[in-house]
């Protein structure tokens, strides 16, 4: 027993390292000046490099933006996209499980037909119904069309729908109505797929390029994507740029690896 499960160790220890090694290339990156191609001695001037790249990243953008500066824009993106996403699917799968009405599971298979046109299929006509409304080189116009709600509205459902039919009833006879269900009873009991759909969507807007890239002609809107695509591939702006990108999505998928272990038990 004990031969195989040191074999098994060694296996995973080797899978870790693997494919923790980019990871790390990167973070140790982030400090050189000259990148990829740079001196990788270890030196005690890391953070002399990193505030070197910082400098010749603003110098890359002609002073419009800064590190900071993208960061932020893709953290409000991010952040938008996961509440909004979040809150209105919800509220929607609500609606389509615990209210009865016959006309829900065409509302729902309307809902999961919007997968099929991501935002890739409809960036034409998206981009003239945002400058019709006046959202160029806004917030709004970044975030409201990329709103992954179809694919988090089906999670919800799912959830929903497994969640025990006597703790409606119950509510029901106990006088509850539909808004005090919903934060009394069916939120408390699904923080996991919350979090799950929370960490998803946030994603989705903080890996968000081309709809920026066509929407917005302001600098100061610049998401830290396109910032990547402008220091090139492999340059010591560049790894400070990726460093940086990686540290939001590695400490929400941290935080919530319970969510998501627990939401991949949902019943399809």
């Amino acid at each position: 027993m004990r031969q195989p499960r040191i074999r098994d160790h060694a296996i995973l220890i080797a899978g870790t390292l693997l494919m923790t090694a980019p990871l790390v290339i990167v973070f140790l990156g982030a400090g050189n000046r000259g990148g990829l191609n740079g001196d990788w001695r270890p030196t005690a001037d890391y953070m002399d490099g990193i505030v070197g790249n910082t400098e010749a990243l603003a110098r890359l953008t002609g002073g419009e933006t800064t590190l900071t500066g993208m960061v932020g824009v893709s953290l409000a993106i991010a952040v938008g996209v996961a509440l909004i996403t979040t809150l209105i699917s919800m509220l929607a799968a609500f609606v389509l499980v615990f209210m009865e009405n016959r006309l829900a599971r065409w509302v729902f298979a309307a809902t999961i037909l919007t997968l099929y046109f991501p935002i890739e299929a409809r960036m034409l006509p998206t981009f003239d119904t945002v400058l019709a409304l006046g959202l160029i080189n806004s917030l709004p116009g970044l975030i409201l069309p990329i709103l992954p709600i179809a694919v988090a509205t089906f999670l919800f459902r799912q959830h929903f729908r497994g969640l025990p039919p006597e703790i409606m009833e119950a509510a029901r006879l106990d006088g509850t109505g539909p808004v005090k269900y919903l934060f009394h009873f069916v939120v408390p009991l699904s923080w996991p797929p919350i979090l799950a759909v929370f960490l998803v969507t946030f994603m989705v807007g903080w890996n968000q390029y081309l709809w920026p890239l066509m929407i917005s002609t302001d600098n100061s809107l610049f998401p830290i994507m396109r910032g990547l695509n402008l220091a090139g591939t492999g340059s010591g702006p560049s790894l400070i740029l990726g460093a940086v990108s990686l540290l939001p999505p590695l400490v929400l998928v941290l935080l919530f690896t319970r969510a998501l272990s627990r939401v991949a038990g949902l019943r399809v």
